[in-house]
C-alpha cells in the first residue's frame, strides 16, 4: 500500500471540511485477576476524511475518562494523517510541529458527540 502525503497550510487545513468515516472500540486486553476492584479502561480510535480533493485523512485514539464524574471522550497520543503542514512560503513545518498543531485543532473540534453516537449504534 502506497501512502501519499499532501502539504497545506494550517489556515487551509482549518477550513477544510472533515466528515466522520468510522470509530471503533479497541479490543479488550486480558485482565490479570486481582483482589478487589479494578479500573476498567474503554478506548478506541476514530478516522475522519476531508470532503475535498485530494482526500485528507485524520485519525486519532481516544479513551473514555470518568474521573470528573461524567463520561468524557479524551484524545490520546499523536494523530495520524496524510498531511504535512507548511508555512506561507511552503516550507514544511516538520512532523513534530505538524502533529502538535493537528492535536490543537482536534482538541478544538466537537468530535466527541459524533463518536459517541456512532459507537452506541455500532455496538448496540
Amino acid at each position: 500500500m502506497r501512502i501519499v502525503s499532501f502539504t497545506l497550510t494550517l489556515k487551509t487545513f482549518i477550513v477544510t471540511p472533515l466528515v466522520h468515516l468510522l470509530s471503533a472500540l479497541d479490543d479488550d486486553k486480558p485482565i490479570t485477576p486481582q483482589v478487589g476492584a479494578n479500573i476498567s479502561r474503554i478506548s478506541g480510535y476514530t478516522e475522519w476524511l476531508s470532503t475535498t480533493a485530494p482526500i485528507i485523512t485524520l485519525g486519532w485514539d481516544w479513551e473514555l475518562d470518568a474521573s470528573q464524574g461524567q463520561l468524557l471522550y479524551v484524545r490520546l497520543g499523536a494523530p495520524r494523517s496524510n498531511i504535512m503542514l507548511v508555512n506561507a512560503m511552503a516550507h514544511d513545518l516538520g512532523p513534530i510541529k505538524t502533529s502538535m498543531l493537528l492535536e490543537t485543532v482536534i482538541d478544538a473540534l466537537a468530535w466527541q458527540r459524533e463518536i459517541h453516537q456512532y459507537i452506541v449504534i455500532r455496538y448496540a
